[in-house]
């Protein structure tokens, strides 16, 4: 060998060269849309050299630099690289995901010496549109899941507060750590749960309040809503019940007012039970407006009536079978007042 060419041999010797040592390729990380340099790792001081970048994942040449020009062979990477003369390095624009794989740039000295070295590009997808979903599994055990609408997520990380979560009595991580299910064991006071899905080449953050979780299985007065249901229950019968007592204070209002004993108006109404239902008036008229059916149903037999009586003790079970002690059962109709 040419005594003048050991220096360039020295560098050479030092030079970062990767091949051919058994070592996996240096990696870089990319984001689809963006870009990244892919260094050689070499390093020399000599001049005239050839240099070739290589996509050996596809046996593609990229590009060659010889005496101060360079010329891209692959279309796929027209107008999309950049080569950097002074360190050999390669710069790619607009990165795709098929632009994942790994790189060999080949120097070649006018001595016909050669080293290359090998690097690994890693394209990702950016992470986002990241949210948290619930599924309620009590009134405040639930499970948040952490997903994303667009990107590669290659791992998930939960906060609670500050801290990060692991498995422990209150939560546990499921799948590949994008699912946590949390049971409270204490009151819950505005706690912020937050997610983070990542890959190497981006980060997604959300985050929830615990309180704002519990809302979703309670109503917007805070109460559970088959507490709610329990309470117009309740309501409700105690409306009917109002209503029942105005009734029956009204009707015994119009008996006094009448000059009726109970009795009385059952033996009218047991004349209207015995009615056709099309021919009767209706109950809401016999409840409501008595004298209207004493005025229809006129007994002037003392026998009739008190069979009227028997029939509606039997039917109704709602009347007397004895006469009060201080009035005498009419033997006719009484009239209208």
């Amino acid at each position: 060998m040419d005594i003048r060419c050991l220096p360039i041999s020295f560098w050479l010797v030092l030079a970062i060269s990767d091949s051919g040592t058994g070592a996996d390729p240096r990696p870089v990380i990319g984001t689809v849309g963006q870009k990244a340099l892919l260094s050689s790792g070499l390093q020399h001081k000599a001049s005239n050299l050839e240099i070739v970048w290589e996509h050996i994942s596809s046996h593609t040449r990229i590009l060659e630099y010889m005496n101060g020009k360079t010329e891209t062979y692959n279309t796929s990477y027209m107008g999309r690289v950049n080569h950097h003369p002074n360190d050999f390095s390669l710069e790619i624009f607009s990165l795709r995901t098929q632009d994942a794989g790994v790189y060999e740039v080949t120097v070649t000295q006018d001595t016909g010496a050669q080293t290359a070295s090998t690097v690994r590009l890693e394209v990702y997808e950016a992470v986002s549109g990241t949210q948290i979903s619930f599924q309620r599994n009590g009134t405040c055990n639930f499970t948040l899941t952490c997903s994303v609408t667009s990107g590669d997520p290659t791992s998930f990380r939960w906060w609670k507060g500050g801290e990060a979560l692991g498995n422990d009595s209150t939560h546990h991580l499921r799948g590949h750590g994008e699912t946590v299910e949390v049971h409270p064991t204490a009151e819950v006071r505005d706690v912020v749960y937050k997610c983070e899905a990542r890959n190497p080449g981006s980060t997604g953050t959300e985050e929830i309040r615990l309180k704002d979780v519990c809302k979703q299985t309670t109503s917007a007065t805070g109460l559970p809503w088959w507490r709610i249901l329990i309470m117009i229950v309740i309501i409700v019968i105690i409306i009917a019940i109002i209503i029942i007592i105005i009734i029956i204070i009204c009707c015994c209002c119009r008996l006094r007012a009448m000059q009726l004993t109970w009795a009385d108006l059952c033996a009218y109404w047991a004349n209207w039970y015995r009615e056709e239902p099309d021919q009767r008036a209706s109950f809401c008229t016999l409840l409501l407006k008595p004298e209207t059916i004493m005025n229809t149903y006129n007994i002037t037999d003392e026998q009739q009536q008190l069979d009227v009586v028997k029939v509606s003790e039997e039917r109704l079970g709602v009347c007397s079978s004895q006469t009060p002690p201080d009035r005498e059962t009419p033997a006719h109709s009484h009239p209208l007042s």
